[in-house]
């Protein structure tokens, strides 16, 4: 028995020295070697002090991390890309650019006690719709000008309950939504709450947000407002209210999602609102937010096909409820119809494992007076409005972590009586009739 119990004792000392991992979550191992008699509580303390000391001479063991934490994460990707992307002007004239480029992102996520947690993101490119930096775009040869780290996220969380989730500050966009409505690096600014619940095959959700678009840099209570002062007086912000409701059929692999969104933004008063979107949409200024009242309704079905191929299909229809108003100031009353977005598309396979590959193809039509230009996706249709066309796209998983990713894009105006609206790449004055696009990137994460 002395024996057995010699070679027990040394077996689990061993299972536990075997890694940072194990020494740390020894504990319940060596509460249940006593309670089975294998081992008396003198033992157990010797164990539990030889495991302490023995992590603690490791790489692991000399991190001093907060007591407070009860998770903690570092993650991120790199990517390089390149991109060609070109046009045809109004005028006959073609014009085009080639970049290579290059993104890094590295993220630190951790949870609290007390159902607390934090996030902190630092990206490359300092842009709201770009995290990419440009190859030799600096100043002399191998500068280092535009190579800086930005704070991309810095956000608290708040779990209370496992439905509810509450986050402040610089966040990953809490909505469901596609690349129609907002670009995927927009990290948007503000408070979020989100209510998420399962009842068998049904689950329910709610996503409310508060951004705020843009600051004030004037807001003294006590100065007299005149007309003539009253530009850039009132803070900006974007709510959305979006409810959600997802039903499994088979699993978790098979599942119908509809996620209807309402935006509306508060303090966009003409007079008063900041400077860049104060006013309304004109031919050269395409930024201001006048009378944008906008549902979005994303819809997805996920399946697995006979052959074990996940199968997605998918579709985003927006439509501005107060497009008339945007088109009448614009200058083109007979317009008012030109306030549908939609969004159609179809992924085969899923890119995960070393060899597998996804395809997806997709057709956009986004109406002049429908979307806000300053969220739309930054590549697809160079950030513009008014736009229609495909998009084709792929990616081969060259290993666990890396990825080979491809995307092509053409289209063109939807209306020629009227601009392209965007702050986009090709097209001066957003005199820009059709538009193509070629991207072909490289993916690490760690």
């Amino acid at each position: 028995m002395f024996k057995l119990k010699t070679k027990l004792l040394a077996f689990v000392a061993a299972l536990l020295c075997a890694g940072p991992v194990l020494a740390q979550d020894s504990g319940p191992l060596i509460d249940i070697l006593v309670r089975k008699g294998l081992i008396n509580d003198q033992e157990a303390e010797d164990l539990r002090a030889d495991l302490v000391k023995d992590f603690a001479t490791t790489s692991a063991g000399k991190l001093n991390l907060s007591s407070s934490l009860t998770e903690f994460r570092i993650a991120g990707d790199m990517r390089v890309r390149y991109e060609g992307r070109g046009g045809e002007l109004v005028n006959g004239d073609d014009q085009n650019r080639d970049r290579f480029r290059y993104r890094f992102r590295s993220a630190l996520t951790g949870k609290l006690l007390n159902n607390w947690g934090f996030g902190a993101r630092l990206e490359s490119g300092g842009g709201s719709r770009s995290t990419n930096v440009t190859f030799a775009d600096d100043g002399g040869p191998y500068a280092k000008t535009n190579d800086g780290l930005f704070i991309g996220q810095l956000y608290a969380t708040w779990a209370p309950t496992a439905e509810w989730t509450f986050t402040a500050g610089r966040m990953a966009n809490p909505l469901v939504t596609t690349s129609m409505v907002w670009d995927g690096d927009i990290n948007p600014e503000g408070m979020a709450e989100q209510y998420r619940t399962r009842q068998g095959n049904n689950e329910f959700f709610v996503t409310l947000a508060q951004f705020m678009y843009g600051t004030s840099g004037n807001q003294d209570p006590f100065a007299a407002i005149t007309p003539a002062n009253i530009a850039g007086t009132e803070d900006l912000y974007l709510t959305a209210w979006q409810a959600g409701y997802k039903r499994y059929i088979n699993g978790a692999t098979t599942f119908f999602q509809i996620s209807p969104v309402v935006y509306a933004y508060l303090g966009a008063d003409q007079r008063a609102n900041i400077a860049g979107f104060n006013g309304v949409m004109t031919a050269t200024a395409p930024a201001p937010i006048n009378n944008l009242f906008v549902l979005e309704v994303p819809i997805e079905y996920n399946w697995v096909a006979a052959n074990g191929v996940p199968l997605r299909a998918f579709a985003d229809i927006a439509i501005n409820m107060d497009s008339d108003q945007r088109a009448r100031k614009f200058g083109r009353a007979d317009l008012d119809g030109e306030n549908m977005a939609s969004h159609f598309g179809f992924q085969y396979g899923k890119a995960t494992l070393p060899g597998e590959w996804d395809a997806r193809v997709i057709y956009q039509s986004v109406g002049a007076f429908a979307l806000d230009a300053n969220l739309v996706d930054s590549d697809l249709f160079d950030s513009r409005t008014n736009m229609q066309g495909f998009i084709l796209g792929g990616n081969y998983a060259l290993g666990t972590a890396t990825q080979l990713s491809v995307t092509y894009a053409a289209g063109e105006r939807k209306d020629d009586s009227v601009i392209a609206s965007g702050a986009g790449d090709i097209g001066s004055n957003n005199l820009l009739n059709k538009y193509w696009l070629l991207q072909v990137d490289v993916s690490v994460k760690f």
